[in-house]
């Protein structure tokens, strides 16, 4: 069993160059400044729209690009795919240009298993909905400004070379 845990944490912290995803960095920056930073533009003024508040603290922190560029299209890819499964409409068609551009599909999200404990069923309110909305929203506008700082610093990476 430990080998096995061992196995799987191994395959997770693989980069994505080891896990079947080749990326070339410089036609990953080609695309940001072709495409996908229009969308990233896009999608943050939608986001500032609909957020009446401001949001605090992100209790996990996000990923961090680093100077290794194989690093930067890695985390990139994790960031995207986290953006992916917030599951937001606003998010979609930036998240559809990243991973083009870094050429990786997200890996498939587990089903989840049936309630056995259906019947009862609780009742929601409206403020309930409206404030899952509002962290989903903070969590996309965090994750918004750490692809930001990934591609801007792909793009200084290249311009300085």
């Amino acid at each position: 069993m430990p080998l096995l845990c061992i196995s799987l944490l191994a395959l997770l912290l693989l980069p994505l160059s080891l896990s079947g995803c080749i990326t070339n960095p410089e036609k990953v920056r080609s695309s940001y400044s072709v495409i996908v930073k229009t969308h990233l533009d896009n999608t943050r003024g939608n986001i500032r729209e609909l957020l009446n508040t401001s949001c605090p603290e992100l209790k996990q922190k996000l990923r961090n690009c680093t100077a290794n560029h194989t690093t930067v299209v890695s985390t990139l890819h994790f960031l995207t795919c986290k953006m992916k499964n917030l599951g937001l409409s606003h998010t979609e068609k930036l998240a559809k240009a990243v991973l083009r551009s870094i050429n990786c599909p997200c890996p498939q999200k587990p089903t989840k298993k049936p309630n056995s404990k259906a019947s009862t069923v609780t009742r929601r309110r409206r403020n309930e909905h409206k404030s899952k909305e509002t962290k989903q929203l903070c969590k996309a506008k965090a994750i918004l400004s750490a692809v930001t700082e990934c591609y801007e610093m792909l793009s200084s990476r290249f311009t300085d070379t």
